[in-house]
């Protein structure tokens, strides 16, 4: 019983040892979960159960040895057998313990377990894929992924590479990454990767590598460093796409794309080089005559064509040192670079102008121009491409102003014009709308009988400071005015509201000469303003005549002739003004609906009773011309008896001028005609 009873002491301190051990892994493993209060009640009750039957034994037992209670008690408690009922109720508390305990944590302890092992095979798959996706990503990446140690050497590359740099990965990897950039690039990425060991990324740096065939490939590179790993992570991507894009849309940008010459921005940006601003160079400024009908008669795509071949023709006679750009429209510049000498440039000019004059054949179309410009020099006529563009401008409408395809070299003395033009356009707009503009009248006689057969309406303006102004004084700038049209129309309308009246009061019936302005012989204004004007004043067609002067001629596209045979048609006259004193008259005369021709003054001021035949000549053969050809003459500028004396001998049908009569108001000229006799030659 002995050594039974040692056996029990050290199987309960086991299995209390063992209850310690677990319930320390248990908290060990999850506190939140261990412990609960319903198991500690059940460990404390039967620790306790435990305790007080143990305690209950050997209470009596002790107590009888030492005569608390009854000796009797000794014999029957002493015996062996009851000695070991604690013990094993002790073992049996503690086993019951450790029961509750295993059954309490056992099963959290195996789903935890399950948890745990779920947890790592779900990371090791997560790993395992993560690691394939780099794989994949690596072996099938467009872009080039590099890995390169501490010294630049290609530890490892994606497949890539073959497509991008023509090189298998095994080429490349060992080898310094530094042989594959190109030599202008080295020292810029050698900066970059110091930065990046340093701690800042590397973002889209754009460099050139180098292929296997030698062509420089461009990518954009960005990568990190890895202290850990002592490695450049990098990938390069592949930017030829993207700079060929790039370089088609600055091409977009600085190249015209009908004509393919430098457009506008170019050339602003070549004169506003701050390295230029004050370089010796001319600016040429061309502008196509009347490109504008070309378009109108003949269609836009034609017109673009002609564009193209007008900026190849002018790329031809450009000089070495020329460059043509194209502003828009049909305006061109030519600058020609390092040189202030204007006999050269304008013999550029010259020849560029004088080729524009040769034919061109389009489409079966042979089409014949003109065009003007304006010079300047850098930097004496300005340092930036606004004051010389605007100065060459300006040096344009002065050629343009002369008549066209010509070309003028820049003055000072334009700007200050161009400011009084500009001035005179405003006072032009104020003088019509505060009614300023007045009609005065001269008569036309008929030389077979002396009758005042017409008047020509002639515009005066009556300035509330400079008096009563003559046309010389602002016509031109009218002319060009966007009040043309609208002073244009007043005119008409007056003119045959004027004429109308007189018809009414019972004044023998006049006929009335008009001068129309460029502006109104556009589409269809012209009809539009006659119909309007002849049924407002319900002047009959035939009593109206409606007077071309020479510019107007020298544009005869059809639109324009289609517009005035139709007013023939209806009994409106035309007649040719300042006839001979221009190149396009004779080419002209037969092309319009003419009904008659008037002879300019200046053939006429010379013409006395002395006159030899070469001084009469023009004079002669215009009246034989219209006379073959069927048309009226009327004679301006008839001053002396002696001139219309000699115009009457040859046949000439009316004159007018200041040997009958100065231009009259309107009253002044009703009481005119009103007075006058056929037998008449000079005003009281």
């Amino acid at each position: 019983m002995n050594l039974a009873g040692a056996l029990v002491y050290w199987v309960i301190i086991a299995v209390w040892l063992a209850v310690l051990i677990t319930v320390a892994v248990a908290y060990y493993k999850n506190p939140r979960t261990f412990g609960g209060t319903r198991l500690l009640l059940i460990v404390v009750g039967i620790d306790t159960a435990r305790n007080v039957i143990e305690n209950f034994y050997f209470g009596l037992y002790w107590g009888a040895q030492y005569g608390v209670f009854s000796a009797s008690l000794i014999p029957v408690l002493g015996k062996p057998y009851l000695l070991i009922i604690p013990k094993i109720i002790n073992v049996l508390a503690a086993s019951l313990v450790l029961g509750l305990l295993l059954l309490r944590w056992l099963p959290m302890a195996l789903r935890e377990r399950k948890i745990a092992e779920s947890e790592i095979r779900q990371t090791s798959e997560a790993l395992a894929q993560e690691m394939e996706e780099h794989r994949r990503l690596f072996e099938t990446s467009v872009d080039i992924i590099i890995v390169t140690d501490s010294d630049r050497v290609i530890t490892r590359i994606s497949r890539s590479c073959e497509t991008l740099l023509g090189y298998e990965p095994a080429e490349m990897t060992g080898r310094y990454g530094g042989e594959f950039v190109a030599a202008a690039n080295t020292e810029t990425l050698r900066n970059e990767l110091m930065l990046c060991r340093q701690g800042e990324a590397i973002r889209n740096f754009q460099c050139d590598l180098i292929h296997k065939n030698g062509s420089l490939v461009p990518v954009a590179l960005t990568g990190v460093w890895s202290d850990q790993a002592q490695r450049f992570f990098m990938i390069g991507r592949d930017m030829t796409e993207q700079k060929a894009v790039e370089q088609k849309l600055t091409h977009l940008a600085h190249f015209d794309q009908l004509t393919g010459l430098p457009n506008r921005i170019s050339l602003l940006k070549e004169l506003n080089d701050p390295d230029r601003r004050t370089f010796n160079a001319a600016v040429v400024v061309f502008d196509l005559d009347g490109f504008k009908d070309i378009n109108d008669t003949l269609g836009h795509s034609l017109g673009d064509k002609l564009l193209v071949d007008v900026a190849r023709r002018m790329e031809t006679f450009a000089p070495e040192k020329g460059q043509m750009y194209r502003l828009g429209g049909d305006e061109f510049v030519l600058v020609v670079a390092d040189t202030r000498d204007p006999i050269m440039v304008t013999s550029i000019t010259d020849t560029i102008l004088r080729s524009l004059e040769q034919r061109f054949e389009i489409d079966g179309h042979r089409i014949y121009i003109s065009a003007s410009a304006g010079i300047v020099f850098a930097p004496a006529d300005g340092t930036d491409a606004d004051d010389l563009i605007a100065n060459a401008d300006l040096a344009l409408y002065e050629a343009k102003a002369s008549g066209g395809h010509r070309y003028r070299l820049f003055a000072r003395t334009m700007r200050a014009k161009a400011k009084a033009r500009h001035e005179m356009e405003g006072e032009i707009r104020r003088a019509f709308s505060e009614k300023e503009f007045v009609l005065h009248f001269q008569p036309q006689i008929r030389l077979s009988d002396g009758a005042v057969v017409g008047a020509e309406a002639l515009l005066r303006w009556q300035h509330p400071q400079r008096g009563l102004l003559a046309p010389a004084a602002f016509i031109d700038a009218l002319a060009q005015s966007p009040a043309a049209l609208d002073v244009g129309n007043w005119i008409l309308q007056d003119a045959c509201e004027t004429g109308a009246a007189w018809r009414a009061m019972g004044l023998p019936p006049v006929r009335m000469s008009v001068n129309l302005f460029p502006a109104q012989f556009h589409d269809d204004v012209i009809s539009a303003q006659v119909d309007a004007a002849l049924k407002i004043s319900g002047l009959p067609p035939e009593l109206l005549e409606i007077e071309i002067t020479e510019n107007i001629a020298l544009n005869n596209d059809d639109t324009k002739i289609v517009a005035l045979r139709a007013l023939r048609a209806r009994g409106v006259g035309l007649a040719f003004d300042d006839f001979g004193t221009g190149h396009a008259s004779l080419s002209c005369v037969r092309r319009y609906p003419l009904t008659r021709i008037k002879i300019d003054r200046s053939f006429i001021q010379n013409i006395d009773s002395n006159s030899s035949a070469e001084e009469t000549a023009v004079a002669n053969s215009i009246i034989a011309m219209a006379h073959h050809l069927g048309l009226s003459v009327t004679a301006e500028g008839v001053e002396t008896a002696s001139q219309a004396a000699f115009l009457q001998s040859k046949g000439c049908h009316e004159v007018q001028g200041y040997f009958y009569a100065r231009p009259l108001p309107k009253e002044q000229f009703r009481q005119f005609l009103a007075e006058w006799r056929p037998e008449k030659r000079r005003t009281a």
